[in-house]
């Protein structure tokens, strides 16, 4: 187990929004979490980040982890190029300039190191962003609707970036996500969220699952 969520509690004055919520990630697979919109996937993984408190609960297993952070905005510095944009998050660290290279092949940007922000598509904001979260090498990257607005043929590449990736380096991912067939190519694992207070509906091992059984249960959750 890479990271354990146990009772964990959360509200927003009046709003309860977890409420006993448990939870459980592991080392080199990728988990999906699928619910309604508002329910309350970005404070959650905003809680693992520690951006946000919690009430009480715990969430066990960061200590000394490098977590990187995949935004459904790109959060680009709009004064700094393609190049300093990734580098920046490894400003103290060693070898800078080979691995903000590799990170920026491994997003098909090479070429475009001295591009600023307004320069470019959407989609080559996007990639900018994910060549961020891979030069910092973390143990678990954090997607909170990471291909979200993008058109097919650019999500499909970018998703195809990811995937080569991850392949390599097998980290640990937990990714948000509203489309089922997003999560199911990429998912090992499915956890589909109910409405407030949030509850795990559904934890669905999606490594053996015939893709329409799983597309079956993935729906029959969502609808409960």
């Amino acid at each position: 187990m890479f990271l354990n969520i146990q009772n964990l509690k959360k509200a927003y004055e009046e709003e309860v929004i977890f409420d006993g919520f448990n939870m459980s990630l592991y080392e080199h697979e990728i988990t999906c979490v699928l619910g309604p919109s508002g329910v309350g996937k970005s404070t959650l993984f905003n809680m693992i980040a520690n951006i946000e408190t919690y009430d009480s609960g715990t969430i066990e297993g960061l200590a000394h982890k490098r977590i990187a952070y995949v935004f459904q905005e790109d959060r680009l510095l709009e004064w700094k190029n393609v190049y300093d944009n990734i580098a920046f998050v490894i400003a103290e660290e060693k070898n800078i300039r080979m691995r903000v290279e590799e990170a920026i092949r491994s997003v098909k940007l090479t070429g475009y190191e001295n591009y600023y922000p307004k320069e470019l598509s959407g989609g080559m904001r996007q990639r900018v962003s994910l060549a961020r979260a891979f030069v910092y090498k973390p143990d678990l990257m954090l997607m909170d609707e990471p291909f979200k607005g993008l058109d097919i043929a650019l999500k499909e590449g970018i998703i195809d970036d990811f995937e080569a990736h991850w392949e390599k380096n097998k980290y640990c991912v937990i990714m948000s996500t509203h489309d089922i067939e997003e999560a199911i190519r990429l998912a090992q694992r499915i956890i589909v969220l109910g409405k407030k207070p949030v509850v795990a509906m559904a934890d669905i091992d999606a490594k053996e699952m015939d893709k329409g059984h799983l597309r079956r249960q993935i729906k029959k959750h969502l609808e409960e």
